[in-house]
């Protein structure tokens, strides 16, 4: 290639880098500008129209474009079920002018996504002129009709969301971004990932051959040589996407090794932190809240990427409340003063928060850490996409708030409003858009729905269901106000228009009736996974699992990409004691969605019940890294831990449980722990478990503390004690170990009758014995009257023990009166070997 053409084609690659992360603020291009070549003219030509839309973000016009007219011409292919095309490439051995030809199909592909995103997902959604050049030119020879573009983008005959505006842009999109050559552009899969992600929100179930599509984009594109030696600001919107991408299908760990490396990137470290101050109006004294604090591992400069000034946005609204403040009002402001954060920086830490949010288990504290990354973004808005998409959590994790939601509710309207005006232009509102995880428009008119909903407005909820055709929040909504006939007629009436499985399936969810599921199953010529799972939740419902479990393998059969359907199917499968399967779909629940504990909590017993306990000890390990606050978990933990013979987590798990619980007592985990320390046997590592003797005094120490009255406890106390031979001649020691015998002795006598009973008699008569003979031990080393002391107090309670058995030893069996007889023989000769001390 000549330098002239390297040259050119450097220039082309710079305008597919800032294409594809959005940064054409101030783009010039003048590639090809001195081209004199008149083989060139043309598609030099009209890749300049074409640069020329893009640069100044008027997609319309890219779409207007026919290429007939440049004197470029298309050749259509069928492959398979798809419509394939390519150019007439007059040299093909000329590869900067292939190049520029592939170049021209990914431009037009990407920019009617581009007016597909703007009409769906960012606004403003109105479209000057629905024909476009490119299309009419494409299928020349060919109908363009609508139904053939519904048909194309429907997977499993589910269809596609009924509010999508415009989808033959997306069709275009993917024809064209399709039909690009893998190796001639740099950003194609780029796009191709993109455009795919876009098709998958708009279906109704996460498709299996679209993930799998976005999967093997993401390594291409992950494995590129330009990625990863030059742009920052491309590596960084990279990362940051896919961290997205994965979260939607519930891979968190992938999602967080990409947000870790957007986090190196920026050389940003975020953490939370805690300072004092007050939350209401009247509150007096001042408790720790939490901030986002950074650590910047590099010098702060200025940053790559320039932004419109042209910047307009919804206004954050006050907090009117009575008694909440609008924000917390710290007692020292310089403690959480936050720098000014560079717009790389600010999706840095918008990508951080969703992990956090998709990572942990709901709860209250989670909600506050989520809310202090929302506030750090709040106070600087420099960036549409992430701004939004933080009032938009923000609303969400307000609505069960009931002094917050009145705000999120009118905030949220202030949102949809604004999507909706043409202010700002696209030009800004496209910027990062994909890599916030931006709702679709009408799934935010369903956001506001539901917040409404929340505060008891049913009715202005189901109008906005109604406009948005969303079926089963209108029978929600039918059932709340008492009009479940209302909610049949509406399906019915929707039917009579026109049939599909999602209609059959939600008459069957009104009337209760599993004859429709089994009608839409076959409407859907058996590609249906709403309809198997529908029928399998008729019969999980009413707990005839045998019933059930085989429509939940047909559904997942056609769609494994449902977590939700697997656990249910491991359930039934635990209730039917097939544990096997249950294991199989426990398995399936925590690849799709690690950070389920409750999926790795019943894993686990699964293992167990199928004797795989060193499984089921992994598998609770993996339950606590997602919810570290269950006791339940903790407790199935331990006694795991103790079966299989760790017992450095059994301390762990136990004071975890104080700690959770405040209490929490196990006799028989102790005996075992007691018992592999006295014999030193090994553990799950093979290490000695002697090792841990000071250990487990900790724990006793912290238990008998909690716990006075357990009569075992403190025996096990007593014997851990014992652990060698070394105890005999320990003064200190062996006081040690009298004590806590004699506690244990005198817990189990304050039983109240416990003379009529054989086994507490057993009992009393083997502590009475055992503190016979540490006493004696204890009593051969004291001198004067510390040894007569001791030697009283063992005489009282061996003959209170004597007298009270013999009283009743009567009424026993006789083989049980005989056991009692030794026993009172053995505590007879420690009386009279005290008698000779």
């Amino acid at each position: 290639m000549s330098i002239e053409n390297k040259i050119s084609v450097k220039e082309l690659n710079e305008l597919e880098i800032k294409y594809v992360t959005g940064s054409l603020k101030n783009c010039k291009f003048s590639f090809l500008a001195d081209k004199t070549d008149e083989r060139y003219r043309n598609v030099q030509t009209a890749l300049c129209t074409i640069a020329e839309g893009i640069v100044n973000h008027d997609y319309q016009k890219v779409l207007q474009i026919k290429l007939s007219d440049f004197e470029i011409n298309l050749v259509t292919s069928e492959c398979c079920e798809n419509e394939q095309f390519s150019f007439e490439n007059e040299f093909p051995d000329d590869e900067l002018y292939s190049y520029i030809l592939h170049m021209i199909i990914l431009f037009i592909g990407s920019s009617a996504l581009q007016e597909f995103v703007r009409c769906n997902m960012s606004g403003p959604s109105h479209l000057k002129n629905e024909e476009f050049g490119v299309s009419s030119e494409l299928f020349a020879n060919k109908n363009f009709s609508h139904s053939e573009v519904l048909q194309y983008l429907s997977k499993d005959k589910e269809g596609i969301d009924s509010n999508v505006l415009h989808p033959e842009l997306l069709y275009l999109s993917l024809l064209y971004l399709s039909s690009v050559s893998n190796n001639k552009c740099l950003t194609n899969k780029w796009w191709l990932l993109r455009c795919t992600l876009i098709h998958q929100f708009i279906l109704p179930e996460r498709d299996i051959l679209l993930h799998d599509t976005i999967t093997s984009c993401i390594k291409e594109i992950s494995e590129m040589d330009w990625l990863n030696s030059n742009d920052s600001i491309a590596k960084l919107m990279f990362y940051v996407e896919s961290s997205q991408i994965h979260l939607h299908y519930h891979e968190v760990v992938i999602a967080k090794k990409f947000i870790t490396e957007a986090q190196m990137l920026v050389g940003l470290d975020i953490e939370l932190s805690g300072a004092y101050g007050k939350r209401t109006q009247f509150q007096k004294k001042a408790v720790a809240q939490l901030f986002v604090k950074f650590k910047r591992n590099k010098t702060k400069q200025e940053s790559d990427i320039v932004l419109d000034s042209n910047f307009y946005c919804p206004f954050d609204l006050q907090l009117q409340d009575d008694t909440l403040l609008n924000k917390v009002a710290f007692i020292d402001n310089d403690e959480n003063i936050v720098d000014d954060l560079l717009p790389e920086e600010q999706i840095v830490l918008l990508g951080f928060c969703l992990l956090t949010k998709r990572s942990g288990s709901f709860d209250e504290l989670l909600q506050e850490e989520i809310l202090a990354y929302i506030n750090c973004l709040l106070t600087q808005p420099k960036v549409w996409s992430v701004y939004l998409k933080a009032l938009i959590m923000r609303c969400i994790a307000e609505k069960n708030n009931s002094r917050r939601v009145e705000r999120a509710i009118m905030q949220m309207e202030t949102i949809v409003d604004s999507i909706r005006k043409d202010s700002p232009p696209f030009s800004v509102r496209q910027f990062m858009l994909y890599a916030t995880a931006f709702p679709m428009y009408w799934i935010l008119e369903k956001e506001l729905a539901d917040l409404l909903l929340s505060v008891g407005a049913t009715k202005s909820a189901l109008e906005i269901y109604e406009r948005l055709q969303l079926w089963e929040d209108i029978i929600v909504c039918y059932q709340r106000l008492g009009r479940t006939m209302c909610a049949e007629k509406v399906i019915r009436e929707q039917l009579a228009e026109s049939e599909t499985p999602l209609l059959w399936c939600l008459l069957g969810d009104v009337t209760d009736n599993p004859e429709y599921y089994s009608k839409a199953w076959e409407l859907s010529e058996h590609r249906s996974t709403r309809s198997q799972r529908s029928l399998a939740y008729y019969y999980f419902k009413r707990k005839d699992y045998e019933k059930s479990i085989p429509f939940f393998l047909s559904s997942l059969e056609i769609n494994h990409l449902q977590p939700d359907v697997w656990f249910s199917l491991g359930y039934a499968a635990t209730q039917l004691e097939k544990y096997e399967l249950a294991a199989q779909a426990y398995r399936q629940v925590v690849s799709l969605d690690q950070d389920n504990f409750e999926a790795w909590n019943n894993l686990s017993n699964a293992y167990i019940k199928t004797k795989q306990k060193v499984r089921a000890w992994r598998s609770l390990q993996e339950a606590l890294k997602c919810n570290y606050e269950e006791w339940r978990v903790w407790e199935n933990f331990l006694l795991v831990s103790i079966d299989v013979g760790a017992f450095e987590d059994v301390f762990r798990a136990w004071h975890r449980l104080l700690d959770i619980k405040g209490k929490h007592q196990d006799s028989e985990i102790l005996e075992i722990l007691v018992n592999a320390i006295r014999n030193d046997l090994p553990d799950i590592n093979g290490s000695p478990a002697s090792r841990l003797k000071k250990r487990a005094l900790q724990l006793f120490g912290r238990l008998t503390s909690l716990i006075t009255t357990d009569s075992k406890v403190w025996e096990l106390y007593s014997l851990l004690l014992c652990t060698d031979e070394s105890f005999i001649s320990d003064k200190d020691t062996l006081e040690r170990i009298v004590q806590f015998q004699q506690k244990a002795f005198r817990c189990c006598i304050q039983k109240g009758q416990w003379e009529k009973e054989f086994s507490m008699c057993k009992e009393v008569s083997r502590i009475a014995l055992r503190l016979a003979e540490v006493s004696v031990l204890y009593v051969k080393i004291l001198e004067g009257n510390l040894k007569n002391q001791q030697k009283v107090s063992l005489k009282l309670a061996l003959q209170n023990v004597i007298c009270r058995i013999e009283k009743s030893v009567d009424n026993f069996q006789v083989s049980e009166k005989e056991e009692l007889k030794l026993s009172l023989t053995s505590m007879k000769n420690y009386l009279l070997d005290i008698e000779t001390l």
